[in-house]
């Protein structure tokens, strides 16, 4: 049979309308139409949930806020054009997702008040006691606190920061410095903690 691209043009200018005519049903408060479209942009929510994984966060959770995502770009969004309109929802929603996970880390950080000085009772919150044996304990306890001797103020306070849960970038902000100066610090101190455990120091 002789393809014939007209056929196939009218098929997608077709399956265009039906996207426009469901998006201005949807804008117009058609729950039918909102659960419609829903449904057909479901694969690409459940591709960016699992693109952007967040430990406890359910997919019934972030399709719920999905939903939400979405009747926020139905009332913003102007230009009818179905393509358009994917790219601007994906957006959103790649925004959205970030958002829950930047909220995740943060509520699993320490509050200020909470954190703990860089000094020797420092090591406890690297240590399980609960874990090990008590001669590796202590071993654990000495070669932390050697550590922190041999590391700079600067270094102590990018240690204290990775260890509350801030990301490179975050302890960047926090000490105005370069990611660059924070990735120097980390090999600075993985060197120097090398360097204790085969007691060179």
């Amino acid at each position: 049979m002789r393809f014939n691209t007209k056929d196939l043009f009218n098929v997608i200018k077709e399956n265009e309308e039906q996207y426009v005519t469901l998006i201005k049903d949807a804008q117009a408060g058609n729950n039918s139409a909102f659960a419609e479209l829903f449904h057909r942009y479901r694969p690409l929510v459940r591709r960016i949930w699992q693109k952007h994984f967040i430990a406890g966060y359910e997919l019934a959770d972030w399709e719920q806020d999905a939903q939400v995502v979405l009747i926020d770009v139905l009332a913003l969004y102007q230009d009818q054009c179905p393509q358009m309109f994917s790219g601007f929802f994906k957006q959103c929603l790649t925004n959205r997702i970030r958002d829950i996970r930047r909220q995740t880390l943060a509520s699993k950080r320490i509050p200020a008040h909470q954190v703990m000085p860089m000094d020797t009772t420092f090591a406890e919150s690297f240590i399980d006691s609960l874990r090990g044996e008590p001669d590796e304990i202590v071993y654990c306890h000495q070669s932390v606190e050697t550590l922190l001797h041999k590391c700079s103020p600067f270094e102590c306070q990018v240690l204290s920061y990775l260890h509350q849960g801030y990301s490179i970038s975050e302890a960047a902000t926090r000490l105005n410095c370069s990611k660059r100066s924070i990735q120097s610090a980390v090999h600075r101190c993985r060197e120097k903690m090398l360097a204790v455990l085969a007691h060179d120091y």
